[in-house]
């Protein structure tokens, strides 16, 4: 499925550019620095691509291996499994707060009106964002794992959840 294929692709998009801006906005914070054009451009590009991201996720939710719209209507059911339960309730809201935070901090660093302030916002509230994707990832060694590299060696999703039936 291609919107799997690209939200597989899109999270080390996400990976990388959050490092690079909690690069860029914890440097400046602990060495006072002058707020530039590149702290705002890292905040503009991991927010992006973090709400792309997001915007494929919603994708794969509801086009997926997960058939979400039955497992919803079905909730009872749903919550008993571990794997449906994550995929689609518990990874879907965290991603969701990552992506609500993430563009706080772009939004209220450009705001600020000292430096000092915009890098106050921007490394609270990108590095909360961070531990909250970091936290909603289905880790290869967690109870819904997921390969780290799955499109690329050519491995399958184990994603094998119940099929409900509306």
């Amino acid at each position: 499925m291609i919107f799997l294929f690209l939200h597989n692709l899109f999270r080390w998009l996400v990976v990388l550019s959050g490092l690079w801006v909690l690069f860029r906005v914890w440097t400046g914070f602990l060495k006072h620095s002058e707020w530039t054009n590149k702290e705002r451009i890292a905040g503009l590009v991991f927010t992006s691509l973090l709400n792309l991201q997001f915007l494929l996720g919603i994708l794969v939710l509801f086009l997926g291996p997960l058939h979400a719209v039955s497992a919803y209507s079905h909730m009872g059911e749903a919550m008993k499994n571990p794997v449906l339960r994550f995929f689609a309730i518990e990874h879907p809201f965290m991603m969701l707060l990552a992506v609500i935070v993430a563009q706080a901090g772009f939004s209220l660093s450009k705001r600020a009106a000292t430096d000092r302030a915009k890098f106050l916002r921007a490394t609270i509230c990108y590095t909360i964002s961070a531990i909250l994707i970091v936290a909603a990832v289905p880790w290869p060694f967690s109870k819904v794992a997921r390969p780290l590299f799955p499109t690329l060696l050519g491995q399958e999703c184990p994603l094998n959840p119940p099929r409900f039936r509306i």
